[in-house]
């Protein structure tokens, strides 16, 4: 019978300005599988969960596609976009509703967008019905 321990890692953790959180070593290592030795950290604060995702590189893309009116297709039409281009997703929100507005939020690790502009990337996603804006931020390692 497999344990509950197989599946997760936990540790508990006191929250702190002063006190920096470390990762214990076996988090570490289970993070780098594949030896990467960057990642992106994605906090939800809605939901107060944090997102540890391993990267090829030290620079990351989000992508922001604001929507002002919902088509039926969007969510086809986006992803008919990310297959054509060839450009695999780190973590992706879904879409998101606020009062006034809809948006999207996805992290591209930055060698799936070595052959292709930002602004291709922007103009194709803001083709889509419904789009009012499409913004690319690079997240970089500090230092790196």
């Amino acid at each position: 019978m497999t344990t509950a321990s197989s599946f997760t890692l936990a540790k508990m953790c006191v929250i702190e300005e002063s006190q920096p959180i470390v990762l214990p070593e076996e988090f570490l290592k289970a993070l780098q599988p594949d030896g990467k030795k960057y990642a992106i950290m994605i906090l939800a604060p809605n939901t107060k969960i944090i997102r540890i995702i391993p990267t090829n590189s030290p620079e990351v893309a989000k992508i922001t596609i604001n929507i002002g009116r919902l088509s039926p297709d969007f969510l086809r039409r986006m992803g008919s976009i990310f297959i054509r281009l060839g450009i695999k997703t780190l973590y992706s929100t879904g879409l998101c509703f606020t009062q006034e507005s809809c948006s999207y939020e996805g992290y591209v690790d930055s060698t799936e967008l070595e052959n292709i502009p930002l602004e291709v990337i922007k103009e194709e996603f803001s083709q889509i019905e419904g789009v009012t804006s499409v913004q690319i931020d690079m997240l970089k390692v500090d230092g790196v």
